[in-house]
């Protein structure tokens, strides 16, 4: 029987145990002030239960991680448990059973995210692109689960130096699009490079993938110039400066960081 989510104890780094499916994973099934998850068909990891014997025999913050079709950690989210969950030695032994607990997400994964990480799942490469058609949602939803992806399989990425990385300008729409286009460009499909100013300069530090000096080609970049104004409004930014002065901040980040960005038109 494949699983498809894993429990992690956040103190011992320990996986507690495997579950087929975690109904409430949005947030979404409230107990007074607090989440409730609910994990169906639940069995413990034998290597938890002997190491909790030896040492203690109750979880307080804990992880759920999502598991690609070979049962290995793509992602997770952080769910933080207001009281100690005790094990019971009667438990132990347990085989598919319904565990329930009840806590706080760090970050609630969307609905629109969960069915997004079904494309990281397979053990082959999804294609490039698959973005393109999603809606804003999804794409804003991608975005989010590439950051948490690459997060979770992040073994120490040899970073390129002097690439050069091309950006098909008549896909970005928007700053959404375009971390996501740049992270692809960098580190093939699924690939994450940033997706924020202050995330975008923490990446140019090393460890994701690309180092500087390293060169951007943007084609048919008139596509985004076009359009990330009205982007911009339509997603009322609470932010104290304009769609122009980001853009501008954006390409100051990237020039400090020893990168060329070419603007050009087909």
């Amino acid at each position: 029987m494949k699983y498809r989510f894993a429990v992690m104890d956040d103190e011992s780094g320990l996986t507690v145990g495997f579950c087929r499916d975690v109904v409430g994973l949005t947030g979404d099934i409230m107990v007074e002030t607090y989440e409730k998850v609910m994990f169906e068909q639940f069995v413990f990891n034998e290597e938890f239960i002997r190491n909790i014997a030896k040492t203690k025999q109750s979880i307080s913050n804990l992880y759920i991680a999502i598991l690609d079709d070979e049962e290995k950690v793509i992602g997770s989210y952080y769910f933080h448990l207001p009281e100690s969950y005790i094990i019971h030695k009667q438990n132990y032994n347990k085989q598919n059973f319904h565990l329930e607990l009840t806590g706080m997400f760090e970050t609630k994964p969307s609905s629109v995210e969960l069915r997004l990480w079904e494309f990281l799942k397979g053990t082959q490469p999804h294609e490039n692109n698959i973005w393109h058609t999603f809606s804003k949602e999804e794409r804003s939803g991608w975005l989010n689960v590439t950051r948490i992806y690459s997060a979770s399989n992040h073994f120490a990425r040899p970073d390129k130096r002097g690439e050069v990385y091309t950006l098909e300008g008549e896909n970005i729409s928007d700053f959404t699009t375009f971390f996501i286009a740049l992270g692809e460009a960098i580190n093939g499909p699924g690939g994450y490079f940033g997706f924020s100013l202050d995330s975008i300069s923490d990446c140019l530090y090393g460890g994701f993938g690309a180092l500087g000096p390293f060169t951007i080609d943007w084609k048919n970049a008139h596509y985004f110039l076009e359009r990330f104004e009205e982007e911009w409004d339509q997603e009322k930014r609470c932010y104290e400066f304009s769609s122009q002065q980001y853009f501008m901040d954006l390409l100051t980040i990237l020039v400090s960081g020893d990168v060329t960005v070419n603007f050009s038109s087909n």
